[in-house]
This record gives C-alpha cells, sequence and structure tokens, in this order.
C-alpha cells in the first residue's frame, strides 16, 4: 500500500508492524527525522520486531542517542558497500563539506526487545549502487531486498514512512511481504506507485546470492 503520511503520530495501532526500514534524509537540519522515525517505531512495532535506517556516519552518534532515547534495543552497525560511486561520497554538513571520502554507508539496526534475523547475516554487504531513475536519493533495490529478506519474514507487514521513490514497496513486492510506505510529497508517491505496476511478485527477480564458482 503507498500512502501520504505525514510527519505527525503515524496512523498505526500500536504493536501492529513487524519491520521498520527507511532511508531518512541525513542532510542539514533534516536529521531530525531519525528522532521522529526512532519514537515511532518504539510504538508500532511487535515485541521482537526490527527497525533499519540507513545512514550516513556523520552525526551518527546523535541518532543512536535517540534511538537509545525511545527504549529500543541496538542489535547492529552493517555497512553497505557503494559499488559504482566513482570516488565515493563525501559528507556535508551544513554548507561544508567533511573532509571525509567513502563508499561506504551505515544500516543502523534497533530491535524492541530482544530479537533474531530471520537468518544469518553479514556485516558488509556489496549493493550495486545508487540508482536515481526514481528519486534524487534514491538506492538500489538489492541491498533493500538483502536487509528486508534478513529482517522479516514473508507476510509481514514492512513499514516505510519515508519511501522517496518506492525502492522498499518494490523490494518488498518482489519478496511477498506486505507493506505500508508513504511519503509527504504526492508528486513522489505517484512516481513510486507507477514503479510498482511494472513489479512482478516473485523471488527469481533478485536472488539473495548470487551462484559462486
Amino acid at each position: 500500500m503507498i500512502v501520504q503520511l505525514s510527519t505527525e503520530r503515524l496512523p498505526l495501532a500500536d504493536e501492529s508492524v513487524d519491520l521498520v526500514f527507511s532511508d531518512p534524509p541525513y542532510v542539514g537540519d533534516q536529521i531530525h527525522t531519525y528522532r521522529w522515525l526512532a519514537n515511532e517505531a518504539a510504538r508500532v512495532l511487535r515485541p521482537g520486531r526490527f527497525v533499519a535506517a540507513m545512514c550516513g556516519g556523520n552525526r551518527l552518534n546523535e541518532i543512536m542517542r535517540w534511538f537509545d532515547d525511545a527504549g529500543l534495543q541496538f542489535w547492529w552497525l552493517y555497512q553497505l558497500g557503494l559499488m559504482g560511486q566513482g570516488t565515493g561520497i563525501v559528507w556535508r554538513h551544513g554548507n561544508r563539506n567533511v573532509p571525509i571520502s567513502t563508499r561506504t554507508k551505515h544500516v543502523l539496526v534497533y530491535s524492541r526487545g530482544y530479537a533474531l534475523s530471520r537468518t544469518a547475516t553479514v556485516g558488509l554487504y556489496w549493493a550495486g549502487g545508487a540508482d536515481k531513475r526514481w528519486h534524487h536519493w534514491g538506492q538500489d533495490i538489492d541491498s533493500h531486498r538483502y536487509y528486508i529478506d534478513c529482517l522479516s519474514a514473508p507476510g509481514d507487514l514492512v513499514l516505510d514512512p519515508m519511501c522517496g521513490g518506492g525502492t522498499t514497496a518494490e523490494a518488498c513486492q518482489i519478496l511477498g511481504r506486505r507493506f505500508i510506505c508513504g511519503d509527504i510529497y504526492a508528486p513522489t508517491l505517484a512516481v513510486a506507485s507507477r514503479r510498482l505496476r511494472s513489479v512482478t511478485p516473485g523471488f527469481e527477480d533478485c536472488p539473495l546470492f548470487e551462484a559462486v564458482g
């Protein structure tokens, strides 16, 4: 389901979601979206379920403190390798570049109480690189598919309240997860909805691991 959401309390019941997976904006004054995400995840997640948020290394300490303050339990800080990104990403702090060039970003995972992932996970996952066809901050489908598959089960309900161009929704449709994906911008949601109409559900569209040898 693709819906338009505000930045207020989500119209979802407490303990109604199996996984929260999102890539919030983490530039400038938009960093506060992580605090909102942490508080809403702590409310809507079922016990023993995960919230995963993509983020940069800059101001990671603030983001983790917000998740701690929300009463969530730290699970792991994964590394997402960004292939095909040239020399890497230079993070910005306000109007200035941070003098660190990197080809990785973080996937910060917390849980509501004790939790176990559905499968074993790798600490560093090499993805295919950003996909800007649907949104100017868009990420590749492979990384979304991987983490959603590891942190949830078929039939689970996945929430992405900042879905952008709909990468989470596409991954869920492929994987057989129910989903609620929203954004505050109607034009963005129109793009995500159009994208989903071309997606055929089925695991064969995006294998979890490629054969080696």
